[in-house]
């Protein structure tokens, strides 16, 4: 019979298209579990954590409240130096430096002035060669004086200026030190989803091998199922959907 002998290859066909599609199912599960075995771990401690989001793939790193306040703290100083370093000019505060000590020095000047104007004029030499040779030479000595401190001025706001910008670098550096803290969170979540990879992919391989063989067998039944279907020899069967002949009643045929 044609329709019996064609029953077991497509059933064999259709039972072996579904173990293929299996095998296929469980290959690509075992690999999205060895997957997300290898992904990088969460991390939380003392100074912060770290995060991995699959769905975003991307990484965060947050600090703790404490170490928080303490970056922000010196974020802020950092900042505030710089806006008075920006609005330092250099030669006002050397002026001003200038300024400051030159008012401490002026009345010392002004009393070796006098000084020496009333041992010349005891002397009776306030008016002559001699007394105003004097006269020029202490005041020669007080313009050196009045020039170191303007020399003076300009180093000491260079210095000034110097200092305040290695304290705002150094304020800097330090909030950046804290800000990297949850970077070694984030090392030793990478380096778990690391430690993990190869037993995981090995636990993987294995899985889908698993089900690729087990696919292989089922659909190697059903073809074997299938071949012995369709050599099956189906001479004691009728067919089920072939029509009948009417039965003829004797009493209608009386040569039966």
């Amino acid at each position: 019979m044609a329709w019996a002998s064609l029953i077991g290859p497509i059933l064999g066909g259709i039972m072996q298209n579904r173990a293929a599609k299996k095998a296929a199912s469980a290959q690509t599960a075992a690999g999205e579990q060895a997957y997300r075995r290898s992904l990088p771990k969460g991390v939380a401690g003392m100074f912060g954590g770290f995060s991995y989001d699959d769905a975003s793939q991307q990484a965060s790193m947050n600090l703790s409240p404490e170490m928080q306040a303490q970056y922000d703290a010196l974020m802020g100083r950092a900042d505030q130096t710089a806006g008075q370093i920006q609005n330092l000019n250099p030669l006002e505060l050397q002026q001003q430096l200038y300024n400051q000590q030159l008012g401490l020095l002026q009345p010392e000047q002004e009393r070796q002035s006098l000084t020496q104007e009333s041992r010349l004029l005891q002397q009776g030499r306030l008016g002559s060669t001699g007394g105003a040779g004097q006269m020029q030479a202490l005041q020669e000595a007080q313009g050196q004086q009045r020039l170191g401190l303007l020399t003076g001025s300009y180093s000491t706001a260079q210095g000034t200026l110097d200092a305040m910008r290695q304290r705002e670098m150094m304020d800097r550096q330090a909030a950046l030190g804290i800000g990297n803290l949850p970077m070694q969170y984030g090392q030793l979540g990478m380096n778990l989803g690391q430690a993990v990879t190869p037993s995981a992919q090995y636990a993987g391989g294995q899985a889908a091998n698993a089900a690729v063989g087990l696919g292989g067998v089922q659909s190697g039944m059903w073809s074997q199922l299938g071949t012995k279907l369709g050599n099956m020899n189906y001479g004691g069967f009728t067919n089920p959907f072939a029509r009948q002949a009417p039965m003829v009643s004797r009493l209608d045929n009386p040569y039966a």
